[in-house]
């Protein structure tokens, strides 16, 4: 099994320029995800449809800098929300150099009220470093005063 590049999924542009590109207060009013727009509008996110697991190692063995993320989406959910961030746990020990972010409808992340998930199932992957930074950035704000040790953990401790 393979992953293809596919065409953008509506529902997923929408999540990344419609919510993730937003101010909201909860985030001391900066977006959900202060990176998503740029990077989506200048064409650094890759999509792929998923078509199996055994297609990250190839990916990553020839990941080209010119996209900062590749989001895997779904078809369906045939994945357990506890499998993809299992999956996600072997690949992040695995390649210490990228991040492996699950998102999984049945796995909600909310921030003081703020359901922040996508509604889809996709594994989003990325270089470890610039995340890192980015959050780093981020830290130095106040986007994290409501985030509950619990999301803090599943998301920014991993």
């Amino acid at each position: 099994m393979k992953t293809t590049e596919s065409s953008s999924n509506p529902k997923l542009q929408s999540w990344i320029l419609d919510f993730l590109s937003k101010p909201n207060k909860v985030f001391d009013n900066l977006p959900p995800c202060p990176y998503a727009k740029k990077a989506w509008l200048d064409g650094r996110v890759g999509v792929k449809k998923f078509e199996g697991f055994e297609s990250f190692d190839n990916d990553l063995v020839n990941w080209n800098d010119e996209k900062e993320v590749i989001i895997y989406e779904f078809e369906d959910t045939p994945y357990l929300p506890h499998d993809l961030e299992i999956t996600c746990a072997v690949y992040n020990d695995r390649y210490p150099d990228f991040i492996f972010l699950d998102e999984h409808p049945a796995q909600i992340e909310e921030v003081s009220g703020v359901i922040i998930n996508s509604g889809l199932a996709l594994l989003i992957v990325q270089k470890r470093k610039e995340l890192e930074e980015a959050r780093a950035e981020l830290m130095k704000t106040g986007y994290y005063d409501n985030w509950t040790p619990e999301m803090k953990e599943r998301i920014i401790e991993r």
